[in-house]
């Protein structure tokens, strides 16, 4: 038990649009392995009481720091979906003291220049949704009840912003000091191999991973292979 006690404490961070219910399977086979987990809604998100002025990167930080300091927490892993990945990175960054010891991330994208960005706009649009996937949308109002719309029109407003106002640069990244995994699905659409290895050549101590069948999103990505790439980089 005292070697299980050693290992950090995995914190799981959802993606844009997802919550933290998302990470259900993942963590039923890490904690079968003795790791702990965690995990939570960022503002706005599932069914947290707080709706923000404003999504930012900065904003999904601060989230993270209040329940890092809520639950007195030292020597934790992250494992980030998609805009998790990219929160965890950036409180690395630019939160003082931060107790980040790993930082795993899947389908995390870094390249928001306004070309990449306005490829995934109108997916974001919910009218759009509505009509052509109903079934979407219809899953989204079921994990954020009737604030969906409004989450995904905040979403697109902080993707717009997001470079300008808190994108992570060649600079930043050359001065992280801990282990990074970038992992990214072999069938991802959405984040490209070039930018996740482009991202990975500026960070000291940084690996990617390609995960065999497997999209972009955690419901369609392969749990299995997953949570072995964790297990491996942790125990």
């Amino acid at each position: 038990m005292s070697e299980i006690k050693s290992h950090p404490i995995v914190l799981f961070l959802h993606g844009a649009l997802g919550t933290s219910l998302d990470f259900n399977a993942l963590k039923v086979i890490l904690e079968e392995k003795g790791l702990q987990t965690l995990s939570f809604d960022f503002s706005g998100h599932g069914k947290s009481g707080v709706w923000p002025e404003e999504f930012r990167i900065d904003l999904f930080a601060r989230d993270l720091d209040a329940f890092l300091n809520k639950h007195h927490l030292k020597n934790v892993a992250v494992f980030g979906h998609s805009m998790g990945g990219y929160v965890a990175l950036y409180h690395k960054l630019n939160f003082e003291n931060s107790p980040l010891s790993t930082i795993m991330t899947y389908g995390t994208k870094f390249n928001w220049s306004e070309n990449a960005v306005q490829k995934e706009i109108p997916m974001l649009n919910p009218e759009h949704l509505a009509e052509k996937f109903p079934n979407h949308a219809q899953l989204l109002k079921e994990k954020h009840g009737e604030r969906w719309k409004a989450l995904m029109r905040s979403t697109a407003h902080m993707m717009q912003n997001l470079e300008k106002l808190d994108g992570l640069n060649r600079d930043d990244f050359m001065d992280f000091d801990i282990p990074v995994m970038l992992m990214l699905g072999d069938q991802d659409r959405m984040v490209s191999s070039e930018e996740t290895n482009l991202t990975a050549s500026w960070i000291p101590h940084a690996s990617v991973k390609t995960i065999a069948h497997s999209k972009h999103e955690l419901e369609r990505a392969n749990i299995k292979e997953i949570s072995e790439v964790i297990l491996q980089e942790l125990t």
